[in-house]
């Protein structure tokens, strides 16, 4: 008899089909439709039928079986530990730049993990390198037609390569990346910028040969590299600098309308840090051309600032209140709280308190928003007058959890600074539980928390 996978559930969303048939978290999915559930890609090609027979186990070891009936290709609503459900691919490749190499210690056990798994790349954006990628499953993925995948590259010189990922499977990633383009498969790429490595003429090269693979690449990111307190036993690398942005951003403007001409796309874009590093404005919408790398951390300022826009346009509905709020944020944010500072400044009675947060857990030349830990919010907020309330961003939370980096929860920080802690996602967000304070309504917007005065 086949082993039968034993996919632990992490999760049941609200309101989802497996909540409503009574799925509890901490059960094991055994089988759908008596097939085994081989890996997370079987999963989500099995789920999207209308009826649907599982068989479960409780957390007490008795087997049940479910019946669900749903609409077709509506998600099951269930998540599994570990994601991928059978053993996840880990990174083998030891790169220059990586960050996790640069974790301090104290965070959860899962900061740690360096995956290189393609069905992650496929489902959530995660970023893979393709080096370690079997031929059996690049057949897989053409065949099911996993796509778009989200790739690094960084290099297609093949001596850079191998330097820089640490590895001499390095030239693989590049064959199965050329595989994958010639068999339709769509790639978003990035570069890890690192000075001294791959920039100047080498980023060139590297930008032009992906071009040249064809409309299956379809966008490049270029990030410049992540560099924490914590690099003791890494390769030596530096930060850029703002003269050093300024040209490479130079340099992306003249291959941007080269590529808009060539392939009537830019193809090409920078992450929002090398526009802050040389203090220059943010890029228009439209030349994000749909913000293909958002999650990337390319085009965030300019989708903020525009978001600005729609809370000014809507600040004449805005009833007046009278109310103290506290901004937490990053370093690389502050010009643009400054501008929302502006924006928000028509809305009679309201006070906004900026604090601008070092970084004390990653080291203070991390200076993103998203990299901010609990223990630097009570560090830096302990003790002031905080207001009625706090803001933070929600990138700083893990994914659908009130979780920081360091395993502090926002309610720990609630306790901790004894104010009520809202993570929102941007402007609108803000701006919509403002109101429901002067209006004193009980708000369930998603991703905040109810108002109570």
């Amino acid at each position: 008899m086949a082993k039968i996978n034993q996919a632990v559930i992490e999760k049941v969303e609200e309101g989802s089909p497996a909540a409503a048939a009574g799925i509890k978290e901490g059960w094991k999915l055994l089988r759908i439709d008596n097939e085994n559930v081989v890996d997370i890609i079987d999963y989500k090609i099995m789920e999207s039928d209308d009826q649907l027979r599982l068989l479960l186990m409780t957390e007490r070891g008795i087997l049940r079986r479910v019946k669900i009936n749903k609409n077709i290709d509506t998600p099951l609503g269930l998540k599994f530990n570990p994601p991928t459900i059978d053993k996840m691919q880990r990174c083998s490749n030891k790169c220059v730049f990586c960050f996790v190499d640069q974790n301090p210690s104290g965070m959860r056990s899962a900061l740690y993990i360096k995956d290189d798994d393609y069905r992650l790349s496929f489902l959530y954006g995660n970023f893979i390198t393709l080096n370690r990628v079997s031929a059996a499953e690049v057949e897989r993925i053409i065949k099911l037609r996993l796509s778009p995948l989200y790739v690094s590259v960084h290099t297609t010189n093949p001596a850079l390569r191998n330097l820089m990922f640490g590895t001499k499977k390095a030239e693989k990633g590049l064959s199965n990346l050329q595989l994958l383009v010639q068999n339709s498969i769509q790639i978003h790429a990035q570069i890890v910028l690192c000075p001294g490595y791959n920039t100047g003429l080498e980023m060139s090269r590297t930008i032009e040969e992906l071009a040249k693979m064809g409309s299956g690449v379809a966008s490049v990111a270029l990030v410049p590299v992540g560099l924490t307190a914590h690099r003791s036993k890494c390769v030596n690398l530096r930060k850029f600098t703002g003269p050093e942005a300024v040209k490479l951003l130079a340099q992306l403007e003249n291959m941007q309308l080269k590529f808009l001409k060539e392939r009537g796309t830019r193809f090409v874009y920078a992450a929002d840090e090398f526009y802050n590093l040389a203090a220059t404005r943010f890029p228009d919408d439209e030349q994000y051309e749909g913000y293909p790398q958002l999650e990337n951390g390319v085009g965030l300022a300019r989708h903020f600032l525009d978001e600005l826009k729609e809370v000014e346009e809507q600040e004449a509905a805005s009833q007046d209140c009278d109310l103290k709020i506290t901004i937490a944020t990053g370093v690389a944010a502050k010009s643009l709280m400054e501008e929302l500072l502006n924006s928000f400044s028509a809305i009679k009675g309201l006070t906004i308190d900026l604090k601008i947060i070092e970084n004390n857990f990653f080291g203070k030349q991390v200076t993103v928003s998203g990299l901010l830990t609990g223990s630097d919010l009570l560090r830096s907020l302990e003790g002031k007058d905080l207001g009625d309330m706090v803001f933070i961003n929600k990138t700083m939370l893990k994914e659908d959890s009130s979780l920081f980096l360091d395993d502090l929860t926002l309610e720990n920080i609630e306790q901790g600074l004894n104010k009520r802690v809202y993570a929102v996602s941007g402007p609108l967000e803000l701006l919509a539980i403002i109101r429901d304070y002067a209006g004193g309504v009980k708000s369930e917007s998603k991703g905040v928390r109810a108002i109570d005065r």
